[in-house]
């Protein structure tokens, strides 16, 4: 009897020992390049690629002051973090930029461009070569107008694979008739697979407002908001396959209107939209913050024939909620969302000092990124639970940077990395203000059951945040290479890291 006790505390301390091990090991690790200077003013960051390949920071700036087009720089980086080129590509006219995608291992920027001569728009797609250089520019397709100003527009999406390109022609509105477009889809060498003219049963309007999506096996998804006079907006799914196009409405009930949304394909090709429904704004007094009643899910099949999921659930009202990403595990859909808020006000101004250009439209702007709410839908979209993690994380005129996180199933755990104040974990009291020393925590959670663990310090975070480090974690700039490793960007006022996370 003595030797079973002994058998069994033997047993169980293994056990203890083996899940110890097992969690530590899964603590994110990170190992960092150096610090490479930043190009200014850029807000719109994406990472492409891989580490066998390489990959590119695309860096898209918004025209402000005298600019009247964006400037996107894109930024190349081996499979060992070195950084070999940075190429700054300039456009003439915000009209002509379309976007930039990356597709078959190049990063490709699309442009149209109006010929008067031939009366036509033609989108044209720009590889960027090894070297860093546009190639000559590729014509894709085209629109008939008659003038510049009547020329029409682009849309553009990659599937996740990066195998297939979907472009949306969209014609000039045209009075009392219905909308029109031309769904087109290429290969990654950019040779046609199918185009087909299509119409919307809605007549066209001058706000058109068209997303689109293309999912691996080349089924085309447009996300429409659906604009008709004297109603409110609402939106609908059409899928194009087999040239057919097909409507699913987004249906929330007659008082229900969408707040917030995002997307997302899962592994088998779904396209899953989420997110959060307020009521008719003729019931909605003025306030701060848009009162939110209930969350949403649609999800569409991967070859748009069906609606596998519907469903709205609501619940007590709720205020800030924005929707920012979606994962999936096994037959469960899981939104995830924060608590966000923006706000500004007037700087303080040296009386003694004149006024000019640059200061009498100053603002000074603060972000508000608090706690992080996770909902979880089953196969049916009904609500299985509903999991909030404390997160309280400000700053000041930085874009709302810092303040965002990362979340993703990793090794069946859903992971959340985010920046946060040191004191929240040392025992220290001190009260809540800018500049506070930000360290790198994690939680991790079951997206069976919605079990969170407790948010717990990063041990190993290399030379970003806490104690004398001059960086912080950029938490929604990432790039999944595998299972377990994501490449992250870190950064400050001035420089930024680009580096390894192991799981």
């Amino acid at each position: 009897m003595k030797n079973q006790s002994l058998l069994k505390a033997l047993l169980f301390f293994i056990i203890v020992l083996f899940t110890t091990n097992n969690c530590f090991c899964q603590e994110p690790s990170f190992t960092w390049n150096l610090a490479n200077t930043k190009p200014a003013k850029l807000v719109d960051i994406q990472l492409y690629g891989n580490l066998t390949d390489g990959y590119y920071i695309v860096n898209k700036e918004a025209p402000s002051g005298t600019m009247f087009a964006p400037t996107v720089t894109v930024e190349y980086f081996n499979g060992k973090q070195d950084r070999l080129f940075t190429q700054k590509i300039l456009l003439k006219n915000i009209e002509d930029f379309v976007d930039v995608l990356y597709l078959n291992k190049k990063i490709y920027v699309f442009s149209a461009l109006y010929d008067k001569n031939e009366k036509k728009n033609t989108l044209f797609a720009s590889a960027l070569n090894s070297n860093g250089n546009l190639e000559s520019p590729q014509a894709i397709t085209f629109i008939v107008a008659e003038k510049m100003s009547v020329r029409g527009l682009f849309k553009v999406a990659v599937s996740p694979d990066q195998s297939k390109l979907l472009v949306l022609s969209q014609p000039e509105y045209v009075k009392n008739e219905n909308e029109k477009i031309t769904i087109s889809t290429y290969d990654s060498k950019l040779q046609k697979i199918i185009s087909a003219e299509q119409t919307f049963p809605y007549q066209w309007t001058r706000s058109v407002d068209n997303n689109v999506y293309i999912n691996n096996s080349g089924t085309v998804f447009i996300l429409k908001r659906i604009d008709v006079k004297g109603e409110e907006d609402n939106y609908s799914v059409f899928s194009f396959h087999n040239n057919q196009l097909k409507e699913f409405k987004i249906n929330l009930g007659a008082e229900n209107k969408i707040a917030n949304f995002c997307m997302a394909f899962s592994a088998e090709g779904d396209l899953a939209i989420a997110g959060y429904y307020t009521q008719s704004r003729g019931k909605i007094s003025v306030r701060m913050g848009v009162p939110l009643f209930g969350s949403f899910l649609q999800r569409i099949s991967d070859n748009g024939e069906t609606a596998k999921i519907s469903a709205v659930n609501p619940f007590e009202k709720k205020k800030d909620l924005v929707a920012k990403s979606m994962v999936f595990d096994k037959s469960n859909t899981i939104l995830m969302s924060e608590k966000y808020i923006v706000s500004s006000q007037a700087p303080q101004r040296d009386p003694s000092q004149p006024v000019n250009f640059d200061n009498a439209f100053a603002r000074d702007y603060s972000y508000y990124g608090m706690d992080i709410f996770i909902d979880g839908f089953d196969k049916d979209g009904k609500s299985i639970y509903n999991t909030v993690v404390d997160k309280n994380n400000t700053s000041k005129n930085d874009n709302g940077t810092w303040v965002s996180y990362f979340g993703n199933i990793i090794n069946g755990k859903l992971y959340l990395i985010f920046n946060d104040d040191k004191y929240r974990y040392d025992g220290s009291s001190k009260a809540i203000h800018f500049g506070s020393t930000k360290i790198i925590v994690y939680a991790t959670m079951d997206p069976s059951t919605g079990v969170v663990s407790k948010t717990l310090p990063v041990s190993n975070t290399g030379p970003v945040g806490g104690k004398g480090a001059d960086m912080w974690l950029h938490p929604d700039a990432f790039l999944r290479i595998n299972e377990s490793q994501f490449v992250f960007r870190a950064e400050n006022n001035n420089i930024y890291r680009m580096g390894l996370v192991n799981f």
